[in-house]
């Protein structure tokens, strides 16, 4: 019960934030390049799920863990992804509406496609699409409205709200490696962290190709297809009564793909700096 709730803790705090944060001129821009877009769609969920699919075939895999996989494999829009963007000085706004155009899909593709393609998931669309609409877009659009109509207020509560985000994420962290130590030690030698880094791996670098040619929009789309949504997983996890690897396997590919992200991110914006440093300014001569 205390994992359940400090996971919708989590969820909602985070979906809140971003909303707050996030301003809806900046977030139509982007979504009015259709090309852009169709990209970004074919990417997580065409892309990442078969990649989910394409490593439970390959690896021999406890079935909680496959499942963790393909419950991540339609799980997209990160709310760490503006903050990875941040990270490595991509554009902020483009990687706010490419979450939250990601996340939109997500309540309308995972509900339809999971009970399809999961078989540890027996259970009706609607019942993983509640949860996802009343605690992922419902928060979203609060804080976007709320901004709007209040923005004083919003502003000066944005910074209490995202600490609560980030320390319900750590709590959700502990509290899922406490009540499942016995299966997380389990996945030492399983496969299950080979497999997660894999499984980023690919999908950073099917994004890159599938981008349009700029590094800062090919870096964008890698981290929002390789970083995936452990919210939605988690809560879709929750309201299925899925295998408790599966809730493990979530864990360790989230910490994996922030891990590796966060290290791409880093360098990206070292070599940005540093190339910065080298060129000349304009005008500047020579002595």
């Amino acid at each position: 019960m205390l994992v359940k709730t400090t996971v919708v803790v989590f969820v909602v705090s985070s979906m809140l934030s971003i909303g707050l944060a996030a301003r809806a001129a900046e977030i139509m821009a982007p979504l009015r390049r259709p090309l852009w877009v169709l990209r970004a769609l074919i990417a997580n969920f065409v892309l990442a799920p078969a990649v989910a699919l394409a490593i439970a075939v390959a690896l021999p895999l406890d079935p909680g863990y496959e499942l963790g996989l393909l419950l991540l494999g339609f799980a997209a829009g990160s709310p760490l992804l503006p903050k990875l963007a941040e990270a490595s000085h991509s554009n902020v706004a483009s990687a706010t509406a490419l979450m939250v155009l990601l996340m939109g899909a997500s309540v309308v593709v995972m509900p339809v496609a999971l009970p399809l393609f999961a078989a540890g998931m027996q259970v009706q669309p609607g019942r993983i699409a509640m949860p996802l609409v009343l605690l992922m877009l419902a928060p979203l659009l609060l804080g976007m409205v709320w901004q709007r109509v209040a923005p004083q207020i919003g502003t000066k509560l944005l910074p209490l709200i995202t600490k609560t985000s980030n320390i319900a994420f750590i709590a959700v962290v502990l509290l899922v490696c406490g009540t499942n130590f016995t299966a997380l030690a389990g996945v030492v030698g399983s496969g299950a962290i080979g497999a997660a880094i894999l499984f980023v791996v690919l999908l950073f670098a099917g994004a890159w190709v599938l981008a349009e040619p700029d590094p800062a929009g090919r870096r964008l789309f890698g981290y929002a297809t390789g970083g995936r949504n452990i919210g939605a997983a988690l809560v879709t996890a929750g309201a299925s009564a899925a295998d408790p690897k599966a809730v493990v396997m979530l864990i360790v590919t989230g910490l994996v793909g922030l891990v590796v992200l966060l290290t791409v991110a880093v360098r990206a914006r070292r070599t940005e700096s540093a190339s910065s440093l080298q060129t000349p300014k304009r005008g500047s001569r020579e002595v």
